[in-house]
């Protein structure tokens, strides 16, 4: 299993799943096809709504990164061990992980 995170804020008058398919196109130039919520997690930076959404086999040939640092696909274990992520987002992973396993 991989898993790949990105996000970003709602802005204006957005919903969460308006705010979600914005920002992919923005940072993949990828448009979202049936995002589903995950849920939504509260810590003490911010209100984050989590949605999940299958890739295409050929995802990686239809995106390009334009924001962010680095764009790169984690097992379960290089998700909850890689230091770039915020230990809220690593909660929100393991989650993730837990509910794939139900």
């Amino acid at each position: 299993m991989l898993s790949v995170f990105f996000g970003g804020g709602v802005e204006g008058d957005e919903n969460p799943e308006q705010a979600l398919k914005r920002e992919i196109k923005e940072e993949l130039d990828f448009v979202v096809e049936g995002a589903k919520s995950f849920g939504q997690y509260e810590s003490d930076r911010a209100i984050k709504n989590v949605f999940t959404f299958e890739v295409p086999d050929d995802f990686e040939e239809k995106i390009t990164v334009l924001e962010g640092e680095y764009g790169k696909w984690f097992n379960k274990n290089q998700a909850l061990g890689e230091p770039k992520l915020i230990e809220s987002d690593k909660l929100v992973l393991e989650k993730f992980f837990e509910s794939l396993n139900k």
